[in-house]
């Protein structure tokens, strides 16, 4: 098992994720996210924003190192 905190993954927060693969570890993120910028989270919202101004190709770039990378990841 991993983690990585909420900034870690473009995030906006330190709070931190546990997972067994970048997939779940990812996921659990992004519900967090989508929760923090439907209660009118700011900083998460920029964030949320920011990734998604960037074009799928440099999207799926990104997530493609951080899968790459993920035994790299501290343990949890």
């Amino acid at each position: 098992m991993k983690k990585a905190t909420c900034k870690d993954m473009r995030g906006a927060c330190s709070l931190e994720f546990q997972g067994e693969t970048a997939e779940e570890m990812g996921g659990k993120c992004r519900q967090h996210v989508m929760q923090m910028v439907e209660s009118g989270d700011a900083p998460h919202k920029a964030a949320l924003d920011t990734m998604m101004a960037q074009s799928k190709e440099d999207q799926m770039k990104w997530y493609g190192e951080f899968t790459a990378n993920f035994d790299s990841l501290q343990d949890a």
